[in-house]
């Protein structure tokens, strides 16, 4: 089911081109290195869920919506996938994991509306650490939703609610192929003996054109197909994250 936006958009003509041109913040602090021995466990855990929000802007608010659609993407391979390669060059192990009950309830808490520049919140370092404990690991990649709302990366022209990936379109953008937005936080958690620390953090790939999709004419009913056309073009965004973020692993020497 479709739902309103609650602000008024701006005007759509120029939605499209805006987003194109904003690149993704840099961090304000650099982000550490981790060094790991050779074979060392590299815990890889999904929390973004299988869906896509299609976001529509028009000049006139009554024709502005947004949707999300549920796709059989399988999520936690696409990661596994991104992450993989790099891991085994390095000689390290990727280990899949499946998110416990209590860190999928703590996913808002803990990532969603936590200020992750600084530091895991508090409550969350135990159960990073008891999933590390339980698996042997020696660090922790996580895929998480984040909301267009953080102060250093929020698309101002779109709502604060969107989350995840998403499509944008807008009319009157003649020319401009519906944009890519990558709403997700991978984040680099090294494990000790001390418990768990956030060493970096991805806040999304580039901003791309989806040129491979085109909505159809009844936008508000995107058929599987049309979907399934975004599944590589946001793989392709979830590789270039996962460069960047294993670029803070090294082996000990």
């Amino acid at each position: 089911m479709s739902r309103r936006t609650p602000a008024v958009p701006p005007p759509a003509l120029w939605l499209v081109a805006t987003i194109l041109a904003v690149g993704a913040a840099q961090a304000a602090q650099p982000p550490l290195s981790l060094p790991l021995a050779a074979g060392a466990r590299v815990g890889v855990l999904n929390l973004l869920d299988a869906e896509v929000t299609h976001f529509h802007g028009s000049r006139r608010l009554e024709d502005s919506y947004l949707k999300t659609y549920p796709v059989d993407w399988p999520v936690s391979a696409m990661l596994l996938g991104a992450v993989k390669p790099a891991l085994m060059r390095l000689g390290l192990t990727a280990v899949p994991l499946a998110a416990t009950e209590e860190l999928s309830a703590a996913r808002e808490s803990c990532l969603n509306e936590a200020a992750l520049a600084r530091a895991l919140p508090r409550e969350c370092g135990p159960l990073l650490s008891q999933l590390a404990a339980a698996q042997r690991l020696d660090a922790i990649i996580v895929l998480a939703p984040r909301r267009n709302d953080a102060a250093a990366t929020r698309q101002r022209e779109l709502p604060q609610y969107l989350r995840g990936w998403c499509v944008v379109s807008g009319e009157g953008a003649a020319g401009s192929a519906p944009v890519l937005l990558s709403l997700t936080e991978l984040l680099l958690i090294g494990v000790s003996g001390q418990g768990v620390q956030l060493l970096d953090r991805e806040r999304d790939g580039d901003e791309r054109s989806a040129s491979g999709f085109t909505p159809p004419p009844d936008p508000r009913a995107i058929p599987a197909g049309e979907l399934a056309q975004l599944q590589p073009l946001f793989a392709s965004v979830l590789a270039q994250q996962a460069d960047a973020l294993l670029a803070h692993l090294e082996l000990k020497r």
